[in-house]
């Protein structure tokens, strides 16, 4: 009988401790996977298969939107415009969607001369200056490319969109912003992409960034559907995704409109919409995380990297940093969440040892004698064999 309550024990002990290490070595990947499994359906995020993507129609005829992401009824999209349409029907490669009216999105200097934007009904803090001017930007298909310019629309590992998100960078730290710019490849380009970018995302929140930007850049094959001319400059649009299938949704909704409220004010056209589509997109892990495209594969890559310069001259006054360069002051190894995680672990292991000496020994007094033992003889003994040698 003893023994097996003994045996339990021990095997209570066991998964602690596996819950505690899968805690701390994937930080964010065990607690989010949980609770979307409560709920249901896990979805990363599903693309059409390359050469295909989806047209969508008003409920007039008129075509409002092309992309290769898969559509699904009750996606919605925010337009150029600000009109915001939901999905109502998908037959094949073609989708219906209905008018829901406009969406207020309007860049102001509020009272306290920080940036804002109204007919939002949920605001993510903002910065203060100086606080955190950190961006992490990455990519989950980094064989994405341009075939004008890169001779195919795709290079496993080494994508042209790898030098999109460079520009990108670039820019940023001419703001003074510091950036981490992570050209991990997430190959092959399947439907697992984002959980391996997962482990990206994770680490890069480790360093606890204002803001994680994954770069990509859409399939659909017309050229004009994205190219524009914007401040005097032939570049291609850019649109932004987020993910309404995750706890994080609302808020990373809010930092895209705040995005496209200031672009729209300074760059009118830039932004060519908001899409919301159904999957999570590793957004779930940063309340500041946006999927971004810049163009598409048929135009060429310098249009993409011009349109994601300008882009990211809206990231410093939305997060509220200060545009002037700031030294960047570097957590030191681990986070707050890595110390509690490697904590939990430790406590763990003590009170299950504690557990076990008192089942074992019958009695506290036993424990204690029992602990008292091995500190007084066996670690002693080990020492003194280690020192005599």
């Amino acid at each position: 009988m003893k023994n097996n309550r003994t045996y339990r024990l021990l095997t209570v002990i066991v998964f602690i401790f596996i819950l505690g290490l899968l805690v701390f070595c994937e930080k964010g990947e065990f607690k989010t996977a949980f609770s979307i499994n409560l709920t249901g359906e896990v979805n990363w995020g599903v693309e059409c298969k390359p050469g295909t993507y989806y047209t969508i129609y008003d409920q007039k005829g008129n075509v409002i939107e092309k992309t290769s992401r898969m559509v699904n009824v009750g996606d919605e999209f925010i337009d150029e415009d600000n009109n915001r349409y939901s999905v109502i029907k998908v037959k094949g490669y073609k989708a219906e969607a209905e008018l829901l009216g406009r969406e207020e999105i309007v860049w102001e200097v509020n009272g306290q001369g920080e940036t804002d934007v109204l007919g939002g009904d949920f605001h993510i803090p903002v910065q203060r200056v100086g606080v955190n001017n950190l961006v992490a930007v990455y990519h989950t298909h980094s064989d994405e490319s341009y075939i004008p310019t890169d001779g195919t629309q795709s290079i496993p590992g080494s994508g042209g969109i790898f030098k999109v998100g460079e520009i990108f960078a670039e820019k940023l730290r001419s703001l003074g912003m510091e950036v981490i710019h992570d050209r991990r490849s997430h190959e092959p380009h399947d439907a697992n992409a984002y959980r391996r970018s997962r482990r990206t995302s994770t680490r890069l929140l480790q360093k606890n960034p204002a803001a994680i930007i994954d770069i990509h850049r859409d399939g659909v094959p017309d050229p004009d559907f994205y190219i524009d001319n914007v401040a005097g400059q032939e570049v291609s649009k850019i649109r932004l995704v987020i993910g309404r299938q995750n706890p994080n949704m609302q808020a990373n909704f809010d930092f895209a409109k705040r995005l496209k409220g200031y672009l729209d004010e300074k760059y009118p056209g830039l932004v060519k919409g908001i899409y919301l589509a159904k999957g999570n997109y590793n957004q779930d892990l940063s309340p500041r995380s946006i999927l971004v495209e810049a163009g598409t594969h048929t135009i060429s890559r310098e249009r993409a990297q011009r349109g994601i310069a300008l882009f990211a001259e809206a990231l410093p006054p939305v997060l509220g940093v200060s545009p002037s360069p700031t030294p960047f002051k570097q957590e030191p190894a681990g986070t707050r969440g890595d110390l509690a995680a490697a904590l939990f672990v430790i406590l763990s292991i003590i009170i299950g040892s504690a557990i076990y000496l008192v089942i074992s020994t019958g009695s506290i007094e036993g424990a204690v004698r029992k602990l008292k033992q091995f500190i007084t003889v066996e670690w002693t003994n080990f020492f003194g064999k280690r020192w005599r040698k």
